[in-house]
């Protein structure tokens, strides 16, 4: 929006602004005038963290009453604001509704005066050029924990912007970014400027971007490698304050009042002599769209010159005027109630104080990225580290259902007619094969003699019982079903069934495998494996180290309820073993650890204790084990400088000020008794603040 054409230009003297800019978790205010054609900023507040909605409006109130902390007495606290906002609030020029939503919220509890907006992108390129008196042609990153703001300048315009959502690689994410600005843009200017709150981590982002291979963007890329750039954090409000005050009226640069001590001298813009501007640069956050009034976007403008009402679509409650008329108090008549009460309210205002002062104790938490370091070495027991046996007997019972299947049934049974076509007698004993035209193979169940033939037309017969080689209803035959007899050629001794083979079935049934029992052996040996591993590690002194690769498992009763093809549908196993195995002493393993470390801690790191890790595996000598030894180096901070920075500060200002700890994630601050509302500050005494540094995992 064009703030130009909504608001008349009033020179009053002396008005102050609020600017607050609001980030992807962070919040920064300051407060600023206009005087002699610069923008001067009299106060600014550390950086507040804010997590969620619901915090939103607290996290404005500590950081607005931060900023005011530092202000003349004779300035009273403005109400008009310039909001400072990331591209993904912004949508068409206007802001989104579900952030616009916040914006109210936030006038209203706080009695604020919205006056405008800037993107934020847009108000770095301007603060860029009043700095460098020349436009920016570059790239700005905003780097937040979920995504990236990336926007192409030209010659200080707006050519495009997008929102990329943040994965491990910061550089794959901002390459992804550029491909998809690349598509109407020849190539881009080759200057990345990089900006969030951590200055750390973006000294890291900008190490790795200074190794990547920016020809991966093919040929809409950069003309050469780009120079990478960091925004100091402290710059971004300053910028926020620039741009407003470049859009009420023409300003030459701005200067920083001597109330701010957090800022560095040599890194703000000051334009004394030089540089005067007939039109400063417009924006284009701030840029009118077509078809829309100033009415449309919330901004009334006062008639004649007078007085400007800028309402931003917010409808602020109107406070009734209370009128007071002052009691009328006759102290001559009885003065000894008032003193008696006054020593007493004060007393009791002194007595607090006191406690508020000195009672509270907190614990603060601060976790940060760790320096990960690994070494391989190999121990033997009773040579390189000493070592005692400990063992531990347990049982148990478990039972499973079966797998396997077994089929079972009965075999089919007949009789048939030998006819021997030969001119010989012949004798058949007992289980002698006789097979089917469908090759179904049957058995005789006694031994046979069949005389040989008195003619060709008069063969030897003789009648004999069969029953089926195996189970099943296939091998029910009926009646004159012809037979192959042994090894007999068929056209000159053959077998017909008599009567109908009957009597065949078969079935599926549940039956115990190999598989089964063997399956619930390990489960089970598992099962009592890790029974056996907490006892142990129960009767060892918390000194000693239980080392688990050295574990043996000797089996002293193992019983199954079933043998392999029996049929049962669960096998339950009863099983005893005892468990062997070595430990070791946690110092003498320290001390080794510290040996074999020694010289590859790398400066500005420290080794705790309690930050390495062991994993041992066994090899094929029984008393020679491999170590992984894995440390998480932490950086070397000191506790009680910690807890002296932050005395007395509001647990998200103190977080603020931890965000410039090496490495640091997050913070968690547990405060007892935890007062309400501005009472919650951390402890006035450091030494009420226990301050313990953790590895986040």
């Amino acid at each position: 929006m064009d703030i130009k054409s909504l608001i008349n230009k009033t020179k009053e003297k002396k008005e102050y602004f609020w600017a607050l800019l609001l980030e992807a978790q962070w919040i920064s205010s300051a407060v600023w005038q206009i005087d002699d054609g610069k923008v001067e900023v009299i106060s600014t507040s550390p950086s507040t963290r804010w997590e969620n909605e619901e915090n939103l409006i607290e996290a404005v109130d500590a950081s607005l009453s931060s900023c005011t902390q530092n202000l003349p007495e004779d300035i009273g606290e403005p109400s008009k604001t310039v909001f400072g906002v990331p591209s993904l609030w912004v949508e068409g020029g206007n802001i989104k509704e579900e952030h616009l939503t916040s914006l109210k919220k936030i006038c209203q509890e706080l009695s604020l005066e919205p006056s405008g907006f800037v993107v934020l992108p847009e108000a770095i390129a301007h603060f860029v050029k009043i700095k460098e008196e020349s436009p920016l042609s570059g790239v700005t990153v905003g780097i937040s924990n979920e995504n990236l703001d990336i926007s192409v300048f030209n010659l200080g315009k707006l050519v495009g912007t997008t929102i990329v959502a943040r994965s491990v690689s910061v550089e794959e994410d901002l390459l992804e970014g550029l491909s998809r600005l690349a598509v109407n843009q020849e190539s881009f200017p080759p200057r990345i400027l990089l900006y969030n709150q951590k200055e750390p981590e973006l000294e890291e982002i900008k190490s790795a971007l200074e190794s990547f291979e920016w020809g991966k963007i093919g040929e809409s890329g950069f003309l050469h490698t780009p120079k990478l750039e960091i925004i100091e954090p402290d710059n971004k409000i300053l910028a926020v304050c620039l741009a407003g005050g470049s859009e009420m009226e023409e300003v030459t640069g701005i200067k920083i009042g001597l109330q701010i001590d957090n800022l560095k001298n040599n890194e703000v813009v000051e334009k004394t002599e030089k540089s005067t501007f007939n039109k400063p640069e417009e924006l284009e956050n701030v840029s009118e769209p077509k078809g829309i009034t100033p009415e449309d976007l919330g901004f009334v403008v006062g008639s004649g010159g007078g007085e400007i009402k800028k309402k931003f679509n917010l409808k602020l409650p109107k406070l009734p005027v209370f009128k007071f008329k002052k009691p009328t108090v006759n102290f001559a008549t009885n003065k000894r109630p008032f003193i008696i009460g006054g020593i007493t309210l004060v007393t009791i205002f002194v007595i607090g104080f006191v406690l508020w002062w000195f009672l509270p104790k907190a614990s603060v938490t601060v976790f940060v990225s760790p320096k990960k370091l690994e070494e391989r070495i190999n121990l033997e027991f009773g040579t390189d580290i000493s070592s005692k046996n400990v063992d531990e007997t347990v049982s148990g019972d478990k039972t499973k259902s079966t797998t396997g299947t077994k089929t079972v049934g009965e075999k089919a049974k007949g009789s048939v007619k030998i006819q021997n076509g030969t001119a010989f007698a012949i004798n058949l004993p007992s289980g002698t094969i006789i097979t089917s035209a469908t090759d179904l193979r049957f058995v005789t169940t006694k031994t046979a003699s069949i005389s040989g033939a008195l003619s060709p037309s008069e063969p030897g017969t003789t009648v004999i019982d069969v029953e089926a080689g195996s189970i099943g209803s296939e091998y029910n035959l009926a009646k004159d079903e012809i037979f192959k007899v042994a090894n007999y050629p068929k056209a000159e001794v053959d077998a017909t069934s008599t009567n109908n083979l009957t009597g065949g079935t078969s079935r599926q049934i549940s039956a115990v495998s190999e598989s089964d029992r063997s399956t619930l052996l390990k489960d089970l040996t598992n099962e009592l494996l890790d029974e056996a591993k907490t006892k142990l590690k129960e009767k060892i002194s918390e000194e000693d180290l239980l080392i688990e690769p050295s574990l043996k498992i000797e089996v002293k009763n193992e019983d199954f309820s079933n043998k392999v093809g029996d049929e049962a549908s669960t096998i339950k196993l009863s099983l005893e073993l005892n468990v062997v195995g070595n430990t070791v002493s946690k110092k003498n393993l320290t001390d080794i650890s510290k040996r074999q470390l020694e010289g590859k801690i790398p400066s500005g790191f420290v080794l705790h204790e309690d930050q390495i890790l062991y994993d041992f595996s066994s090899t094929s000598d029984e008393t020679k084990f491999e170590v992984i030894i894995s440390v998480n180096l932490l950086p070397n901070i000191n506790p009680d400088e910690i807890a002296k920075k932050i005395v007395g500060k509001y647990p998200n200002l103190a977080e603020s000020y931890l965000g410039n700890v090496p490495g640091f994630v997050r913070a968690e601050f547990r405060i007892k008794p935890l007062l309400p509302g501005k009472l919650g500050t951390l402890p006035h005494l450091y030494k009420n603040i226990s301050v313990e540094i953790s590895a986040e995992r």
